[in-house]
């Protein structure tokens, strides 16, 4: 009996019969591009009665992967730590829960939203909900879906002020024209799926989600003292940041990296900056969003708060 070579018999089969059926895949999967974005209309929040403090619950997990709300959140809060709100430590939410019986998949009614403003001390509270998660890899294409969607409640009177959703796609593949080329594409693009590129996903998804949050206050407050900056991603794994930051500054950027420690987690942010006009921090954001087909979140802060390099 004769055994078949696996790879000569796709090498019988038409150059031209593969490229059409990758080709379909990815059409089915949504797009060729890297990166897609869906959105949701949203109730958009009245500025002048924009909580000041926050609270972020635990993220409910509408998943298989067990680990994956957990991480959303706390990518949530590291992004949102760079807005111009006071957050309630993450530690300190999970405590006060805890010591009431409380966790993600307590159903929120008005009265223990205004109950948990007491608690936490905080004008609002964030809940969350993973609720998609996909993993396609098919030949020498492979896809990454992740999306969640954030509800934003007022704590001093029960109501729901803004509610958002976002799903980030990571997409990697090659159509090569001889059947040679399969067996090396396929390796590359089965790396698309390790852990890093999730926690890749996950920093874009929970970027997108505080950067379009509205900020408290009037757009035309002071800003005499203070310069902006660029925060590109926040990650756990120091040497991704350090890569980041390298990558950046090859493309002439002034790239740095930050390390702050919150009571779970070390994280490192990847910053541009600092520019002392928001109009040039809006430019350069331009330029690194058509760059990284990502948009970076753009920060406030005070002269004296500048990065470390």
């Amino acid at each position: 009996m004769t055994m078949l070579n696996p790879l000569r018999h796709f090498a019988r089969i038409a150059p031209a019969r593969w490229i059409g059926l990758i080709l379909a895949v990815m059409l089915v999967s949504g797009c060729l591009s890297r990166q897609t974005v869906t959105y949701q209309e949203m109730s958009r929040a009245d500025p002048a009665s924009t909580p000041r403090s926050i609270a972020v619950l635990p993220f409910r997990n509408h998943t298989p992967q067990p680990d994956l709300a957990p991480l959303v959140r706390r990518g949530f809060y590291a992004h949102l730590s760079y807005r111009r709100y006071q957050d309630v430590e993450l530690v300190v939410v999970d405590h006060v829960l805890s010591e009431h019986g409380l966790g993600a998949d307590t159903p929120w009614s008005a009265e223990r939203v205004r109950l948990l403003g007491d608690w936490l001390n905080c004008d609002a509270v964030v809940i969350g909900e993973v609720d998609h998660f996909e993993r396609l890899f098919a030949a020498v294409y492979s896809r990454l879906s992740i999306g969640a969607r954030i509800t934003i409640y007022d704590t001093r009177t029960g109501r729901k002020i803004w509610s958002d959703s976002y799903r980030a796609r990571l997409h990697e593949g090659d159509v090569p024209l001889t059947p040679l080329g399969l067996p090396l594409a396929g390796i590359r693009t089965g790396m698309n799926l390790q852990d890093r590129e999730i926690i890749t996903a996950v920093d874009k998804l929970t970027r997108h989600l505080a950067d379009r949050m509205p900020d408290h206050g009037s757009k035309d407050a002071d800003r005499a003292g203070y310069h902006f900056e660029l925060q590109i991603g926040a990650y756990r794994d120091h040497q991704f940041a350090l890569d980041e930051r390298d990558r950046l500054q090859a493309q002439g950027y002034p790239a740095s990296v930050r390390s702050e420690t919150t009571p779970d987690a070390i994280w490192h942010r990847v910053v541009v900056g600092p520019y002392q006009d928001e109009k040039k921090a809006l430019a350069a954001r331009q330029k690194l969003e058509a760059l990284l087909a990502t948009r970076p979140l753009l920060r406030r802060r005070a002269t004296a708060g500048s990065p470390d390099r």
